[in-house]
């Protein structure tokens, strides 16, 4: 049987599913971000390319401070970035 190494555990106790729900959350606003530098990109807006930098940047940040986040912050956390990326699809 395999055994998890330690810290690498997702039991709702320890808060380990709410580590994982908020990593995806990130992770889906970071790919939105991504495809829209890439299209910045490709168009030359210098503008767009610096916002879009500058978010993902902040995603980088959010997304450090989750390793000693508690589960009322990782909550919601979880909750903004499915929020701002249901704004970001619906084109709000």
């Amino acid at each position: 049987m395999h055994t998890p190494p330690p810290g690498s555990s997702s039991s709702p106790e320890d808060g380990g599913s709410h580590v994982e729900d908020a990593q995806e959350a990130i992770g889906a606003v970071v790919a939105w971000y991504s495809r829209r530098l890439m299209e910045a990109r490709r168009a030359g807006d210098q503008q767009r390319l610096e916002e879009l930098t500058e978010l993902l940047q902040a995603c980088a940040e959010d997304r450090r401070r989750l390793v000693d986040a508690a589960p009322e912050e990782l909550e919601r956390v979880s909750a903004q970035y499915a929020e701002r990326l249901r704004k970001m699809e619906s084109g709000s």
